[in-house]
């Protein structure tokens, strides 16, 4: 068959169900027997990072493998700093890129888009992805497109897929039936063994989840757990939304210290099951006291498979805990006043009131912060690697893979970064709801390094912007004219919508504050991640 044809078979075979991509000359042939085929949407975006933003969205959103095209070079390379962060976050990707023809490397010349050698792109791709395969032999090109969706989906992390520009008229046989990867029963029956023991000898165990638990489909199993022992879980700000918040043994999202309720249990446990967990500084650097490590254990996907060793975990025989004490949740009062905490105080308020799913996803900066006074269902947010301009073009990827309208937090500072790419909407029909958090600067960066004279971003006009571009754009300074925009774009589903919110100066989150002072003073102290 045809090597488009086996490629189509094997996203088949892998559920990918829509294709993102940005057009140029090495992967045009590729675009255009994809247009011809019609057997996957295509979504294009203008920028590489963000379309490989919406590609990881989702991906993160669908927990199924997402799939980005992208040109030889220019446009490949232009996209390592996004690619980068679905790769430490574990999100499920296949980068498929352009790459020469092998007669125009025959001519010995430079060739446009490349850069120090014809194989730079891939040599630069081996720092971000978990593995590298070019279609460049027909005999073990339908192989290679299955050995490279193997590995998206078995590690779910990026992968490169490079298709040279002749290689679309490649006859090639697809590979065989497909086969998960076997359970490794002997291993599991000695890690489940282990883990018993631990068990039998703690009085006060505390589950810490990942967001791992749920890329790799264990959610079920953890909650199954954690209630047949009677053991409290809590989970990391990346794991947010992976898990029942209303389940009675949730303990909160554990950040910093002023996670009152989470730290209390971390600090009380003689044992902690760090399950799915990426250690990051984020989390860990500046309380690494309440992980010593002679009360951590740490259950990671890369060592034994998530899903099969918790299930194992639940058949075996141990007894159920003391329920536990679950430490009071501090009140949160309400604030009257506007502010990043108010505005999303509100926003929660009147999506709880309704009877529908809304994805909520955040940028980084001081809305992400503000974001934990929301309780949503389904969340994203790039809350390590923490790349600004992540969450406008990824409402495309929900909206594409789900079908749902998303609201999306993002600061001014993000807003600048990927905001245009709002300019697409009308051609999908989507219709996200944008709420720009705008305190004309970079607070983040204020946050870290207040003495900066250069966080200043005045004269920025984004409910004027959002009209120019076909939408519906709003401006609010005050919570009563916020609670009529939001309700009246929620009400509005023909085209997107734009909040610009005025916030005062000074406003920024308590949390931020906290997060930055404890970031700030754990480097000096040279503390590392535990």
């Amino acid at each position: 068959m045809l090597l488009i044809d086996a490629l189509l078979q094997e996203l088949d075979i892998f559920g990918v169900k829509q294709l993102f991509g940005i057009p140029g000359d090495f992967v045009l042939p590729l675009f255009e027997q994809l247009q011809q085929r019609n057997h996957l949407p295509l979504y294009y975006l203008s920028h590489e990072p963000s379309v490989v933003f919406a590609a990881d969205a989702a991906a993160r959103i669908s927990n199924k493998p997402a799939v980005v095209i992208l040109t030889y070079g220019a446009g490949a390379l232009n996209a390592v700093n996004a690619v980068a962060q679905a790769y430490v976050e574990h999100v499920p990707l296949l980068v498929i890129a352009g790459f020469p023809s092998q007669g125009e490397i025959a001519r010995g010349l430079q060739i446009h888009h490349q850069a120090r050698t014809v194989d730079s792109q891939r040599d630069i791709y081996r720092e971000i992805t978990a593995a590298r395969f070019r279609l460049d032999n027909p005999d073990t090109a339908g192989s290679d497109i299955r050995a490279a969706l193997t590995v998206v989906e078995q590690q779910s992390r990026p992968v490169l897929l490079e298709i040279p520009r002749d290689a679309l008229s490649f006859n090639t046989s697809a590979a065989g039936p497909y086969l998960p990867e076997p359970i490794a029963a002997d291993k599991i029956e000695l890690a489940v063994a282990a883990l018993t023991g631990r068990l039998q000898e703690a009085k006060k165990p505390v589950i810490l989840a990942g967001v791992d638990v749920r890329r790799f489909e264990a959610v079920t199993e953890l909650e199954a757990l954690a209630t047949k022992l009677n053991i409290p879980f809590i989970c990391t700000l990346m794991g947010r939304a992976s898990f029942n918040q209303h389940h009675p043994l949730f303990g909160g999202i554990f950040l910093d210290k002023s996670d009152i309720r989470p730290a209390k249990l971390l600090s009380e446990a003689d044992l902690i099951l760090q399950i799915g967990v990426i250690k990051t500084d984020s989390n860990f650097a500046a309380h690494s006291e309440l992980f010593p490590a002679e009360k951590v254990l740490c259950l990671e996907q890369q060592q034994l498979a998530l899903k099969p060793l918790l299930a194992a975990l639940l058949a075996a025989p141990l007894a159920a805990f003391q329920p536990p004490v679950m430490p009071a949740l501090p009140s949160v009062a309400t604030e009257q006043q506007l502010s990043a905490t108010s505005l999303v105080q509100g926003l929660e308020r009147i999506l709880t009131a309704r009877h529908d799913t809304v994805p909520l996803i955040s940028d980084i900066g001081d809305c992400l912060f503000a974001s934990l006074h929301a309780n949503p269902s389904l969340m994203l947010a790039p809350a390590f690697y923490a790349s600004m301009g992540y969450a406008v073009p990824a409402a495309f990827g929900v909206q594409a893979a789900t079908g749902l309208r998303p609201v999306v937090l993002v600061g001014d500072g993000a807003f600048l970064m990927t905001g245009l790419e709002l300019g697409h909407c009308a051609r999908y029909g989507f219709a996200p709801i944008i709420i720009v958090f705008n305190n004309q600067r970079w607070d983040m960066i204020d946050a870290f390094a207040p003495g900066l004279n250069c966080t200043g971003l005045d004269n920025w006009q984004y409910a004027e912007l959002a009209r120019s571009m076909g939408g519906h754009g709003m401006q609010v300074s005050n919570l009563a004219d916020f609670d009529e925009a939001l309700s009246l774009a929620l009400s509005s589903n023909r085209r997107f919508s734009l909040i610009e919110v005025m916030l005062p100066a000074g406003s920024r989150t308590a949390r931020l504050n906290n997060f930055a002072e404890g970031f700030k003073a754990a480097a000096k102290s040279n503390l590392t991640p535990c």
